[in-house]
């Protein structure tokens, strides 16, 4: 959707498009922001109702974790900011925005996720998860200067501000991109070398290396929608298995079903 450029295409009507439920689909734009709508309000629900039994898991064993209440509250915080994006028309920042909180939604339910998955032995797993953890702040750095770049117009202002300030953002943005990649690699060589994360790191490293092989080709083509989607969807993807990396495994799952089992045996 951002890609392509279609998030004003029902114009500024929600829930409706251009003034219609089912609107006119022969625009490929309101096509795309119109399942881009249904999609998210459906992904919205199922996001909110597995944080709700999270949290509920949770309480059954007498844990505590931060992480169901914050996706939910980032719930929140995205849908209020994706309304305004599109009540107000899309204005410059608000898709920039949107895109991050997002993201932070994203990192968050993995989070959640994996509080109820066994944790696996500590020295192996701690130096691997303490890299994954700083690789995944510098992604989302990256990835943040990324969307600045795209929707605040700057990529326009490369061809006559050579040696600039879109220049200077690029660049880092490139940097960070190098930076990402190489520190993934080190990623992969204590995975292998302790004998974990083996497919997880392997899959990041190649999530990276075409993320960045699409960013240079998202450049050179002028940000074409289709590259740029590709772009996004391995920036995503880098996202999701950094962050599967660095997330605390709590065995909280594992808890909850012993302590059910427990109180089974004990009723028979």
């Amino acid at each position: 959707m951002v890609a392509t450029n279609s998030g004003d295409a029902c114009g500024s009507d929600w829930p409706k498009c251009n003034g219609k439920l089912i609107p006119d689909f022969s625009s490929i734009k309101v096509l795309i922001e119109y399942s881009h709508r249904l999609f998210t309000t459906s992904l919205g629900f199922i996001i909110l109702i597995n944080a709700i039994l999270v949290w509920k898991k949770l309480r059954i064993s007498n844990a505590k974790s931060i992480w169901p209440i914050l996706t939910i509250v980032l719930l929140l915080v995205q849908s209020l900011v994706g309304g305004l994006n599109v009540l107000l028309g899309t204005p410059v920042g608000f898709t920039t925005l949107d895109v991050t909180v997002s993201l932070f939604l994203l990192v968050s339910v993995i989070y959640t996720h994996n509080i109820l998955e066994p944790p696996l032995i500590e020295k192996k797993s701690t130096p691997i998860k303490k890299s994954a953890l700083a690789l995944l702040v510098f992604i989302f750095i990256e990835t943040v200067i990324g969307a600045v770049f795209k929707h605040f117009r700057i990529s326009k202002m490369l061809i006559s501000d050579e040696g600039g300030i879109s220049y200077i953002i690029y660049s880092v943005h490139g940097l960070l991109g190098i930076a990402v990649l190489l520190a993934s690699s080190y990623i992969l060589f204590l995975s292998i070398r302790n004998k974990t994360f083996i497919l997880l790191s392997s899959s990041l490293v190649v999530f990276l290396l075409l993320t960045g092989v699409y960013g240079f080709l998202a450049k050179v083509s002028s940000l074409a929608p289709a590259i740029a989607s590709l772009h996004m969807i391995f920036t995503i993807l880098s996202i999701s298995a950094a962050s599967f990396l660095a997330a605390e495994r709590k065995g909280f799952g594992k808890t909850i079903i012993k302590s059910n089992q427990e109180k089974n045996n004990k009723i028979y």
